[in-house]
């Protein structure tokens, strides 16, 4: 019995060193690769929605085109705590604001992306970044 403890420990010791001398992009959330982050996109448009919570707070907003069409953009933000540092709140957004969004795309098109920050109809600047 005492041997296979002391096997069992040994393993979880081994799986321990392992784990934390893996390199930090191994176990990075998320690619930066993902985003065209050499300049942000401007985008006018209206919030939808404002969800606060983690790993990320979620911002939906509408942006109209010259032609009328719709496009429904999805913006992350840093988790709630560090919103938080940066002067935001659950209630920095709500459906309607008309708002000027600093957003690194996707590189692939899609509609989401990294907020930089965002700029309310009257002027104030939330940053994310």
């Amino acid at each position: 019995m005492k041997k296979h403890l002391k096997i069992a420990l040994n393993i979880a010791f081994a799986l321990t060193v392992g784990v934390l001398m893996m390199p930090s992009g191994l176990v990075a959330h998320h690619g930066a690769n993902l985003y065209d982050t050499s300049k942000p996109q401007i985008l006018k448009g209206t919030i939808t929605k404002f969800e606060w919570g983690n790993p990320h707070n979620q911002i939906f907003f509408d942006v109209r085109d010259d032609k009328g069409a719709v496009a429904h953009w999805v913006a992350a933000t840093e988790p709630p705590l560090v919103m938080v540092e940066r002067g935001w709140t659950r209630k920095s957004l709500n459906a309607g604001d008309e708002v000027t969004v600093y957003i690194f795309a996707a590189k692939n098109g899609a509609t989401v992306g990294n907020l930089q920050k965002i700029v309310l109809a009257d002027g104030k600047e939330l940053t994310a970044r």
